[in-house]
């Protein structure tokens, strides 16, 4: 739908006048003072939409519909987190029920203005950015009945490819907006995936193509390793998109200046962004029942190594990266091991331990953990199996034995201490 601002007045003040909720917590139609400040936006130039209290949409713009595709009797009574599923630049989910605008707003407290990444009707990603005005009540001024979000396109108005569900965490694995897999003989190649992955990782920031031959190719001559390049990229452009005719430009793999990038990177899904993303909330959360939460949701995203797939592949970065994950994924075992310990819920944070160990067996910190669950319960042929266990571990594997503080916690289960 194009025009003018002004040209959209009717149709928007029809669609206000029909969708008010009776509520005492939402919109009431015909309240002239909700009325005087919602015709306030009747002439602007941003897409408008607004929520009542329970995040149903009660007002759709003719600009929103343009922007985003859904016609007025589409978006209307709807839930705004279903309808635009919004993500925020890391591609970690921002709109659900638990809408962290809503409460700040409901606390009174300012809300910023932020860039989301919403879901138009056709799967197209878009970005915009959302400025939030609080619609007061009569009787209680500093509790909204009603948040209204204006929001506006950032960057180009075309909307971007749509959006790709990519997992690093276990074996490589791509799938396309339409819930197809990505596959075949092209994909299958070990480079075409790594390519992906390390394209994937910079979230849309163009790298150049020598510092992808160094990623890829570092003991290649540099025509040998151009080439191999050139290649390579074009099997992962015709793995991306099979039907892509030759000569055409892909929707996702974009060169410009001697660099290449994934097109709309922070609109893809990223299995390693949202679980790094997670853990780093987890830490942060005050709440010990939501840290937890958080945590559990990082750690069901771990399938296995990154990408598990190319383990017999010499792809030095893919090592580097595979091990730091390992090791923020054994430190949130251990630490939401930790928060349920002192929720009273031994017997869960022990399978977490062993679940570590079971990871790396050498890790000292998880089975000393178990060595005092185990006491504590009076269980010292528990404590003392487990630092046997790791004892022969660190021996067979790095020709040491255990630290002293895990020999002392050792002494003390054998005397009964």
């Amino acid at each position: 739908m194009a025009g003018t601002p002004g040209s959209h007045s009717a149709s928007f003040w029809a669609i206000i006048k029909i969708t008010f909720p009776s509520s005492a917590d939402s919109f009431s139609p015909g309240r002239p003072a909700v009325d005087e400040i919602l015709q306030l936006f009747t002439h602007t130039g941003d897409g408008v939409w607004a929520v009542d209290a329970d995040h149903r949409i009660v007002l759709w713009s003719p600009v929103a519909e343009e922007i985003l595709g859904y016609a007025g009797e589409e978006a209307l009574g709807q839930l705004c987190y279903e309808l635009l599923a919004g993500h925020d630049l890391e591609g970690r989910p921002f709109c659900h029920a638990r809408c962290s605008v809503m409460e700040h707003a409901r606390r009174g407290e300012p809300v910023r203005s932020f860039d989301l990444l919403a879901h138009g009707r056709d799967g197209s990603v878009h970005h915009v950015n959302v400025s939030i005005l609080a619609v007061p009540q009569e009787s209680a001024p500093e509790k909204p009945i009603a948040l209204v979000h204006l929001f506006r396109r950032v960057g180009s108005s075309s909307p971007g490819p749509p959006p790709l569900r990519i997992y690093l965490l276990g074996d490589t694995m791509v799938q396309r907006a339409s819930g197809s897999i990505v596959g075949g003989p092209l994909w299958r190649r070990a480079k075409v995936r790594a390519l992906l992955a390390y394209l994937s990782l910079q979230r849309g920031q163009a790298v150049h193509r020598n510092a992808l031959i160094d990623a890829l190719w570092p003991d290649l001559e540099y025509p040998a390793a151009l080439h191999n390049l050139n290649t390579t990229v074009y099997n992962l452009r015709r793995s991306l998109e099979p039907t892509l005719k030759r000569g055409a430009d892909s929707s996702y793999i974009h060169y410009e200046g001697d660099c290449y990038s994934l097109n709309s990177g922070p609109v893809h899904w990223l299995d390693a962004v949202v679980f790094e993303t997670d853990i780093m909330l987890a830490r942060r959360e005050a709440d010990p029942v939501r840290a937890a939460a958080l945590y559990r949701e990082a750690l069901a995203l771990y399938r296995g190594d990154f990408m598990s797939d190319l383990l017999g592949h010499d792809i030095r970065w893919c090592w580097m990266e595979r091990e730091r994950l390992r090791e923020l994924y054994l430190a949130a075992l251990e630490e939401l091991g930790e928060l349920l310990e002192q929720q009273g819920q031994e017997e869960e944070a022990s399978r977490l331990y062993l679940k570590a160990l079971a990871v790396d067996a050498c890790r000292e910190t998880a089975c000393r953990r178990l060595m005092r669950l185990a006491m504590r319960r009076g269980d010292r042929a528990a404590a003392v199996a487990h630092y046997r266990r790791l004892s022969e571990a660190l021996r067979r594997e790095l020709e040491v034995v255990p630290s002293q503080e895990t020999r002392l916690l050792y002494e003390v289960a054998m005397r009964g201490g």
